[in-house]
């Protein structure tokens, strides 16, 4: 990174590129925090989705999960939207083979919701909040001496600093990795799909999500299925997936046996969608005049969850470091730092994602459910690990166990060598 910038001020522009979570939350907080502190310097949104119609995909699955009600009403200063709730989630059903477990915790549930619908209710705050946003897609960029020219379906304009908020859209991040050192986080690719089998099949199938880990397909690492309101959301995720993996997936006996009865005969006209989520971060997350929120930058859970609550905290967690050092080294390094729960939870989650592949790959994970059975520890790490109610890190400090670890190995190779 070259010299510091000048700090913050009035007639500085920082640009936003995406108006998700992250790049919402981000402009909310740097306009309330700049508004305060009598700076307002000029912040623009750029963004290509309709948010306001609620018209486009996103393959987010859409579960808002504790703590977002603090942190959204605490640290944004904006109310949960319980209006757009769908559903209480109140447990999870983990299926490996035939071996099933059913976990609930004692922590506060999650809430399914349509996740446009979320995307829309923070892009009114984003303008209620007095942002400038305009509706179209950054093209590219070129970064100069003295800023960055921005150029856009729209408009063109010129701006100190930029905060990256596009998620894992290809073509903004090509426009980066060509002009910066930035680098796309690694990622998995995910296939959704939803069924709407009826309002008394939606309240037979509970409160819970069902979540797959099959030996049987390899290039699927998970598979889930999430009650909404009028229809259950069904997704699969690995390096590979496709509508084929799609396919085999809803034709697993464990799956079908989980789903109602009647979807059986509309599984052949369902329409997939295909999206990805990061798995590591990306490199250069921060560079002179810019800074990665969201998934762009990659920090997040590495083994899945809580995408949004990530996206929602590198927004704040940016915003503060700029609104407090200015456009200067220590505000980019200082938002990394800031993020230090997230970041430091990555090498666990990274163990944890190979262990789980490692398990489900030589059919042992189902012994994994039998011995959680006979485990409370075991059980509460399940659950925590499966609902993003504490870090991996913290979850592993409070389970690592000579004895416990001893066990669960037993009991899932006695478990491997049965079949």
């Amino acid at each position: 990174m070259a010299a510091s910038l000048p700090p913050l001020a009035e007639n500085n522009t920082i640009i936003i590129i995406g108006c998700g979570p992250a790049g919402a939350s981000c402009a909310i907080k740097l306009k309330k925090l700049t508004d305060g502190a009598g700076t307002k310097p000029r912040i623009v949104v750029y963004e290509g989705k309709p948010l306001e119609k609620k018209s486009h995909y996103n393959q987010c699955l859409g579960v808002l999960s504790p703590p977002l009600e603090k942190i959204m009403e605490e640290d944004l200063e904006i109310p949960f939207p319980w209006p757009i709730v769908q559903k209480k989630i109140d447990g999870y059903v983990i299926h490996a083979g035939r071996s099933v477990i059913n976990l609930a915790g004692e922590h506060a549930p999650s809430y399914a919701c349509r996740r446009v619908e979320f995307d829309n209710y923070l892009f009114q705050k984003v303008q209620e909040a007095g942002v400038e946003v305009v509706p179209a897609r950054v093209t590219d960029m070129d970064f100069l001496a003295d800023g960055v020219m921005v150029y856009s379906e729209s408009n063109n304009l010129r701006a100190d600093m930029i905060v990256g908020a596009f998620g894992l859209d290809d073509g903004m991040a090509k426009v980066f990795e060509r002009v910066t050192a930035y680098r796309q986080p690694k990622f998995l690719s995910s296939v959704v799909t939803k069924i709407h089998p009826g309002e008394e099949a939606i309240r037979r199938f509970g409160n819970s999500i069902h979540a797959f880990l099959p030996s049987s397909l390899a290039s699927v690492e998970f598979g889930a299925v999430t009650p909404k309101a009028n229809h259950l959301s069904i997704n699969v995720a690995g390096q590979e997936v496709d509508a084929t993996t799609m396919d085999k997936f809803l034709r697993l006996d464990e799956v079908r046996e989980s789903l109602p009865r009647q979807v059986q005969d509309v599984l052949p006209e369902l329409a997939y969608f295909k999206g990805k989520f990061p798995t590591l971060p990306a490199k250069a997350q921060i560079g002179e005049r810019y800074v990665m929120v969201g998934d762009a930058s990659g920090l997040n859970r590495p083994f899945k969850g809580k995408g949004i609550n990530s996206a929602v905290i590198t927004g704040i967690k940016a915003a503060q470091a700029i609104a407090s050092k200015g456009l200067t080294r220590a505000a980019f390094e200082g938002y990394l730092g800031d993020c230090c729960e997230l970041t430091d939870d990555i090498p666990y989650g990274r163990i944890l994602r190979a262990l789980t592949i490692r398990f489900s790959k030589y059919g042992l994970m189902d012994g994994v459910l039998e011995a959680a059975k006979k485990e409370p520890a075991l059980r509460k790490a399940m659950f925590n690990v499966v609902s993003g109610q504490e870090t991996y890190k913290r979850t592993w400090k409070e389970t690592r166990n000579i004895g416990l670890l001893f066990r669960i190995f037993i009991t899932s190779l006695r478990h491997a060598l049965k079949k």
